[in-house]
């Protein structure tokens, strides 16, 4: 652990997966990457220069080098992720996890790989994110890169008594304990059968989080681990418009105590700061009166109509930018 980390850095720290960033970029005086390097120096990221022997040298062989470097600091291929302007080598090291070859540890080789693209150069290269400047690039964006390259789910935010994140597989368990909790699906519909919802998970994982970022998470007690419910962003389609949903399911014996105003009303602020969604809405059954309540109190207002879709539910809807 780094000495001088407030609580909340200690907890990013604790959080990530990177452990080294290769480092492929020659002209960083005309870049601001204060912030990232910064940020690698108080998280304990390492940075390794990627160096090559000579011009024109094989784009697998500047990566074995690269690799020896970083096994140099007793870091794995699996804890890094690559930062490059050039672009053959980005595709080479993003082409490897289709070749299904493995590391000497037994892990699928290559790493994440995020491409410089520079000023008024529009190129093909392939990699996991491409980006044209580093001033608001930090750790915690590349890391959340590496999750990606990694099946790795990411943490979403944190409250002062939870963790939100993305669900796993390994979530399953507590989440049919969770759904079998008394009134649980009263207004909610329960989940699948076990193969069926295994199924659904791995879908929801590859397609849902991957492409559009958000959907429901799980949200955990940052103390105990313990599971405390489900909530987070749908998209969801009424009257041919997508509407995004705010959704939350508390466990019977966590309710009452606060939890779901305090997770939905980060899930609020991060949906604005980071999502850059301007509205949010909910869709409520008239006689689940403990939402409605929390709907009020979250600033949500009624609106006319209703859910295309499930007629008996009432449409709320609160603007979070103009």
């Amino acid at each position: 652990m780094g000495t001088g980390l407030t609580a909340e850095q200690q907890v990013i720290q604790r959080q990530l997966s990177m452990r080294a960033i290769l480092w492929d970029m020659k002209k960083t005086e005309t870049m601001d990457v204060s912030k990232l390097f910064g940020e690698a120096e108080l998280f304990q990221v390492r940075m390794v220069s990627v160096c090559r022997q000579a011009a024109g040298q094989e784009e697998q062989d500047v990566y074995q080098s690269a690799l020896q470097e970083l096994c140099s600091f007793g870091m794995l291929e699996a804890q890094a992720l690559l930062v490059t302007e050039d672009a053959g080598l980005a595709e080479y090291v993003y082409k490897m996890r289709d070749a299904q070859a493995y590391s000497q540890a037994g892990a699928p080789a290559g790493m994440a790989v995020v491409y410089y693209e520079p000023p008024n150069w529009r190129s093909k290269a392939l990699a996991d994110m491409i980006v044209l400047g580093f001033e608001e690039i930090g750790i915690q964006f590349l890391d959340r890169v590496h999750k990606r390259r990694n099946h790795l789910p990411w943490n979403i935010l944190y409250t002062k008594r939870t963790c939100v994140r993305e669900i796993t597989m390994a979530d399953l368990d507590e989440l049919y304990a969770l759904y079998e909790g008394e009134g649980i699906t009263d207004y909610t519909e329960p989940l699948f059968e076990r193969q069926e919802e295994e199924e659904y998970t791995k879908s929801y994982i590859a397609n849902m989080y991957y492409y559009y970022g958000y959907g429901m998470w799980v949200v955990r007690d940052r103390q105990t681990g313990a599971l405390l419910g489900r909530a987070g962003i749908e998209r969801r389609e009424v009257n041919a418009e997508v509407c995004m949903e705010l959704g939350y399911i508390i466990g019977r014996e966590y309710q009452n105590k606060g939890y779901a105003t305090e997770v939905c009303r980060a899930i609020m602020d991060y949906a604005k700061e980071e999502l850059a969604i301007r509205r949010l809405h909910c869709f409520i059954h008239p006689c689940n009166t403990v939402s409605v309540h929390l709907a009020r109190k979250l600033g949500f207002e009624l609106c006319a109509d209703q859910d295309g879709g499930q007629e008996e539910l009432a449409h709320w809807k609160k603007c979070l930018q103009e």
